[in-house]
């Protein structure tokens, strides 16, 4: 017949029950197949806890300190296999902390201090630019708005210019006619006297101002337009493109 007690380590209660204890837990009775088998295994427990038998983790890191050897200002103790270990480990912790503590310490002073100079720089600065805007205006704000001068021929100008932009040839036609009027009116302005415009832009000596060429480039299209005898055919494109080149002549001499 098979004993009880052979049978007990494949109890499943038993074995939970060891588990358990390794991880700091008791279990003062274990159930047993019979009466025996428990009535031993509590007499074993008994005589283990009479015997001072620790638990897996004490036996790895002790049970702590001993009231005899630590006080409450000094370091904790720890007994077990690796309870040296420990306490070298949290002595160098303890030194670790307390510089970084010192350091953060260090920090915080320069920190605020910074901080506390720049928000006075901040300050200062915005005291004095408020002060420069106040003095400016002060001394600015009392001046008339600039005026803005048009030049009375810019309306003028603006009529003919639009009158190329139509489908009307003759439109066309007049727009050339009086832009070359007024380029006589530009010469005579810049002290070129003559009777014609074409007498005038033979008084300027060349290079004598850089829209010179196209001065005489539109004169002579105006001619070719005037001439009744001319086969001369002019289109919408050009006329816009010879009123550019009168325009950028009166540019030039802040004319329009």
């Amino acid at each position: 017949m098979t004993d009880p007690v052979y049978l007990s380590y494949v109890n499943i209660q038993y074995w939970y029950c060891v588990i358990y204890s390794i991880f700091g837990g008791t279990c003062t009775e274990v159930d047993s197949i019979n009466g025996n088998v428990e009535a031993t295994l509590s007499a074993g427990a008994n005589v283990g806890a009479q015997s001072g038998k620790v638990d897996f983790w004490s036996w790895l890191f002790g049970g702590g300190a001993s009231t005899d050897v630590v006080s409450a200002s000094a370091p904790v103790v720890h007994g077990g296999l690796f309870g040296p270990m420990l306490d070298t480990i949290f002595f160098f912790g303890n030194l670790i902390g307390a510089f970084i503590s010192f350091l953060w310490s260090i920090y915080s002073f320069l920190a605020y201090t910074v901080s506390g100079l720049l928000f006075l720089a901040i300050v200062g600065l915005l005291v004095y630019l408020f002060s420069i805007r106040f003095s400016e205006g002060a001394l600015y704000g009392s001046l008339p708005p600039q005026s803005i001068n048009v030049h009375p021929l810019r309306d003028r100008w603006q009529l003919l210019l639009n009158g190329t932009r139509s489908n009307d040839p003759k439109l066309w036609r007049q727009g050339i006619l009086e832009a070359d009027i007024i380029l006589g009116e530009v010469l005579t302005s810049v002290g070129y006297i003559g009777k014609t415009t074409s007498g005038q832009i033979l008084l300027v000596p060349e290079n004598a101002f850089v829209t010179l060429p196209f001065a005489w480039e539109a004169h002579r299209i105006r001619n070719f337009v005037s001439a009744s005898s001319s086969n001369y055919i002019l289109t919408q494109q050009e006329a816009f493109r010879v009123m550019k080149l009168y325009e950028q002549v009166f540019q030039e001499f802040n004319f329009i």
